[in-house]
Parts: structure tokens; sequence; C-alpha cells
């Protein structure tokens, strides 16, 4: 697959859809490397990568179910949740590691983690994966478990695995997201 084909055919599949096999560890390092690469303004890599599988996934529901404790107002649904996430193949949670003293700003720096995210998706949709990006707060027990610093946030929460089934996604044009501008006409509709 070439890289305009992989870009334009990548989509998101929920948890619940995603089996066995996940990437392998040749198939992670990888997919880390890979998000590696993206655009990192003062080449301070930003962020930092956790891998979960095997049994850090079992492991996690004692983490969710003190993330949450207290919180939960419909036990059926939340229930149903935590078996989701912990029958998920492999997680990638990537975190903000911000250098607050670094010239470059807090904002470019959570940004180059989040293009770490989209790198890890587009890389293991590349080698034929699926997986889906969540946002998590961060705080008591995931901050604790994840060994995070004050200042540091959740940037990505990636599921991976394999797709029970393919599909391909819906897309909108770029039309309606897109304008031109030049001093005389101003900003203008993109046509």
């Amino acid at each position: 697959m070439d890289a305009i084909e992989s870009l334009m055919t990548r989509r998101s599949y929920p948890r619940g859809s995603l089996i066995q096999p996940a990437p392998n560890r040749a198939q992670i390092e990888k997919i880390l490397q890979t998000a590696m690469t993206v655009p990192d303004h003062g080449n301070i890599k930003p962020w930092r990568f956790v891998v979960i599988q095997d049994q850090g996934m079992k492991d996690l529901e004692g983490v969710l179910r003190a993330m949450y404790d207290g919180q939960v107002e419909d036990e059926i649904y939340f229930n149903r949740f935590i078996k989701e996430i912990i029958n998920t193949p492999m997680m990638i949670c990537v975190y903000s590691a911000l250098n607050t003293d670094h010239n470059v700003s807090i904002l470019d720096q959570q940004l180059a983690g989040g293009a770490a995210c989209e790198h890890i998706l587009l890389a293991a949709h590349a080698m034929g994966f699926g997986g889906i990006w969540h946002t998590q707060d961060t705080e008591g027990a995931l901050r604790q478990m994840l060994q995070m610093g004050e200042e540091d946030q959740v940037l990505g929460v990636i599921s991976l695995g394999t797709p029970k089934r393919t599909s391909a996604a819906k897309r909108q044009s770029f039309t309606d997201y897109t304008f031109e501008w030049n001093q005389e006409s101003g900003l203008q509709p993109w046509a």
C-alpha cells in the first residue's frame, strides 16, 4: 500500500471490534519508531509511550475501578465498559512529558505528542492493524500507574488489534472546511 492510499483508507475501529492478533514486539517497535519521526520543534521529544498488553490489559480492571470509584451511575454499562477495555488486544498510552523550561511553547509540545499518536495509528494501519484513539482525563490512579509528572497529560490511549471486519470510512470533502486568502479578496471559500 502506498503512502497516500494508506492515509486515505485509515479509519477508526471501536475497541469491541478489535481482536487478536495485536502487533508483535517487532511490529510495536517499528510503530513506535515511526512515531518518533513526527515534527518536533526543538527536538525535545515531549511524549512518553506506555505499552499495555497481555497481563497488563487484565491489570487495567483494578486501575479503572479505582479511577471511577463512586462516580458510576449505571453499573451494568460500567461493567460492559470494563470488559471491553480488558478484552482489547493491546493499548499504547501516549502522555506528554512537557519541558516547561524550554522556549518551545507548551502548545507546540502537546501538538507534537498528538502527531505521535496519529503516527501510531497510521503505522499500525499500514501494517494491516486497526485501532482507535481515545483521550482520557489524567487523574489519580492513571497518573500514578503511568508515573506521570504533575503537569503531564494523557494525549491518547490508542487501542490496537485486528479488525473483525474492515470497511471503508465515510469521508467528507475538504472543500467545506477550506478557505483561500489574499489581501485583495480576503477570506474566500475554496473553489
